[in-house]
């Protein structure tokens, strides 16, 4: 099966080459073919600077992004192509998963609390809007402590708040 697995440089989007080498293990022919989308550069940047050296910057920032899924699928043995695109990373996805003839696409994403999530756009709900090709979301890690000091800073801000008109009063 040819799978497309759409990169950047966290831990979590690493996800799916577990998968990968778990299915190789079972005996499953499996292909790769790795994406990381680069974001363009704002008119301001593209009209202080030169095509080629932003063209350098996106390949650089791209060939960091998939360094290490590169290694892994080296390792294992699984074939693949590494390919960088720069665009909306949600429709580059997807219009590469059906030029490319994917069977699916694996993500790895990394788990938000549920109050996060409402706040933060999902890549992979944006993927599947524009593709008919399956998408396959494999979570990594768990709530980080950032995320957790967010949620009780908020909640200390809220009740401060409260004690501030309550006082007022």
């Amino acid at each position: 099966m040819k799978y497309l697995i759409p990169v950047d440089s966290s831990k979590a989007a690493l996800a799916p080459i577990d998968h990968l080498v778990a299915a190789k293990r079972r005996g499953a022919q499996v292909e790769a073919l790795l994406l990381n989308v680069q974001h363009p550069f704002s008119r301001r940047v593209s009209a202080l600077s030169g095509e080629a050296d932003r063209e350098a910057l996106h390949a650089e920032r791209s060939r960091s992004a998939m360094a290490s899924a590169i290694e892994l699928l080296s390792r294992a043995g699984i074939p693949f192509r590494a390919m960088t695109d720069v665009g909306s990373p949600a429709e580059r996805i997807a219009a590469l998963a059906e030029s490319q003839r994917v069977d699916e696409i694996l993500m790895g994403v990394r788990r938000h609390p549920g109050w996060l999530q409402w706040l933060l756009p999902s890549m992979p709900r944006a993927i599947v809007a524009l593709t008919d090709v399956p998408v396959l979301v494999l979570g990594r890690g768990g709530v980080g402590a950032a995320q957790s000091y967010l949620l009780w800073a908020s909640l200390a801000g809220a009740a401060g708040l409260c004690a501030l008109l309550l006082s007022a009063d």
